[in-house]
């Protein structure tokens, strides 16, 4: 029997994050896939900023933006009944390269910048999952292997017992671990092995992903570079992404009731919304169901659920797997700290306390944006209608399409997440900001994500932050630290003091002093450390669930 602290079944984007940040922070695990390669079809589009940010604790955030969408294209989404049929509404954004020197008249795309050092990052998951797995593989606390499945799993008190077969050879090896973690998709064979159920809408539509080649795709059609397009008309309806700045795509075409993938003519159904023929390679094929579900919870003792298995999305807005590589980030310290003897007895506990409440939101999120974009797919020919009545219609549903902004102005559901009742978070009593899906509102309450701001060209407050917890002092007078650092030394917990001489980061953060959780969230503030250290510690450990 070998052993490893922590097994991760699934080696896609969320599994490999997780692995990331555990060999980031030494922790060995040991990742094993059932596939014999990566997946080259390209699932999710965006790399949301949030998770950039990680990315960018790991150094690899320039290799994810290099391996997409070019960043002098034009970001432009186009709301078409057809590449060949009518323009029904358009967002012309500038270059992603030029967006922070644009200052709109609103002023939002400037602001948007100034919330994260990252805008979002159109990359293709396939693009993603190389870069990652090129960097897992460069970290020695991490083993990979591709050809093993997880098939069967038992926990007692002290660990799990997994066999995992390769299926290659048919070989079985015996792992004891001292949790397991199923990254395994939305068909996760531990979620369903656990009977946990999944709680929400599913099936919300059908449609099969058509990854292709067409060097001359943008000559075909009338309309100008873009990052997505959305083609209307029932016989067309999807949308179209662009991955390369103009010769590499993905068509998601609807499938209609009762309509099969496997029979969907793939050129067929691009030369039908393009209108005319051209060169077309199709490098895959692959289906796809859009849901609104959420396990109803995402722990069972020591096994632990992530990304897919946890939470089932529809793509609209971005929010899958930027979700997923969120609630890896927030478990991989938590699981350090039980391996390393840091941890409280009640901090596993608060993985599900903390994650579920932000699943259910974002695919609440995921499929109001889904459902108003469905709605304006039940239309024909009349898209087309050269009369008046066409471009009634047409007009019509131009104002209604202003309202599919929401796909693109999302920040507020990427960064604006908090943790709400949290056992590890301690409040300070003041009020929440709105949670507006469209508008991050920046905020160092605790429970929130720790804001940035620039604090000279190019270096963030979030680059200030270490692998554990972080106090910042925004004071002018000294402090002595060394009553909590002598307490956090006691029990082990990782802990640096960080003094920030800035004054607008001050104004931001709104309090003296500052605890920055180690997946970069705000756990408590204050202008004065509490009385009791030793408790307010055991608290953001999760040793004890009540602060007095």
């Amino acid at each position: 029997m070998r052993e490893t602290p922590i097994l991760i079944s699934g080696g896609s984007s969320v599994g490999l994050s997780l692995a990331a940040e555990l060999g980031w922070r030494g922790i060995k695990c040991l990742v094993v896939e059932q596939s014999a390669t990566p997946n080259p079809h390209p699932r999710a589009n965006a790399v949301a900023n949030r998770t950039m940010e990680y990315y960018r604790r790991w150094g690899i955030d320039q290799l994810i933006t290099d391996a997409g969408v070019p960043p002098d294209h034009l970001a432009d989404y186009y709301w078409l009944s057809s590449l060949h049929g009518k323009e029904l509404h358009r967002i012309s954004l500038p270059p992603f390269e030029k967006i922070k020197e644009v200052n709109d008249k609103s002023g939002k795309l400037k602001e948007e910048h100034n919330w994260s050092p990252y805008l979002k990052t159109i990359t293709g998951q396939n693009e993603v999952e190389k870069v990652l797995l090129e960097y897992v593989n460069s970290l020695d606390p991490v083993e990979f292997g591709f050809n093993w499945k997880l098939v069967q799993f038992d926990q007692d008190e002290t660990g799990v017992t997994s066999k995992i077969k390769n299926t290659s050879t048919g070989e079985i090896e015996t792992y004891q671990s001292e949790y397991l973690v199923a990254c395994d998709g939305g068909r996760s064979s531990i979620r369903e092995k656990l009977d946990v159920n999944l709680t929400g809408r599913a099936n919300l539509a059908k449609f099969v992903s058509i990854y292709f080649k067409a060097p001359e795709f943008m000559k075909c059609h009338k309309f100008g570079p873009a990052n997505i397009f959305f083609p209307l008309h029932r016989d067309y309806a999807g949308f179209i992404l662009n991955w390369d700045g103009g010769t590499t795509f993905t068509y998601h075409l609807k499938l209609k009731m009762g309509q099969s993938w496997s029979k969907v003519d793939a050129i067929a159904s691009i030369e039908a919304v393009l209108g005319t023929s051209t060169q077309i390679t199709i490098i895959s094929t692959q289906p796809w169901t859009a849901h609104a579900l959420v396990a109803d919870t995402y722990n069972d003792g020591r096994i632990f659920l992530a990304g897919d298995a946890a939470h089932l999305f529809s793509p609209t807005g971005g929010f899958g797997m930027n979700t997923g590589v969120s609630d890896v980030i927030d478990l991989a310290w938590k699981l350090q700290a039980m391996i390393e003897g840091w941890g409280g007895n009640n901090l596993l506990k608060s993985y599900t306390e903390e994650r579920r409440p932000i699943g259910i939101r974002n695919t609440q999120e995921a499929a109001n944006c889904f459902d108003s974009l469905n709605d304006v797919m039940q239309f024909g020919d009349e898209l087309d209608d050269e009369g008046p009545e066409g471009a009634a219609l047409r007009n019509k549903l131009g104002v209604e399409l202003k309202d599919q902004e929401k796909l693109i102005a999302s920040s507020g559901t990427l960064l604006g997440y908090r943790y709400e009742g949290s056992s590890i978070v301690i409040p300070d009593d003041t009020p929440p900001p709105k949670d507006n899906p469209r508008v991050y509102i920046p905020t160092a309450r605790p429970g929130h994500r720790a804001p940035h701001i620039w604090l000279e060209e190019g270096v963030s407050l979030l680059d200030k932050f270490g692998r554990g917890f972080t106090l910042l002092d925004f004071g002018k007078t000294n402090t002595d630290f060394t009553p909590i650092e002598e307490a956090a030394e006691r029990i082990k917990l990782p802990f640096e003091v960080l003094k920030i001489d800035h004054r607008l980061s001050a104004i931001l953060y709104e309090r003296r002093f500052v605890m920055i959780r180690p997946d970069l969230m705000v756990a408590w503030r204050g202008d004065n450390l509490p009385d009791n250290l030793c408790e307010f510690l055991d608290i953001l450990r999760g040793e004890t669930v009540n602060f007095v």
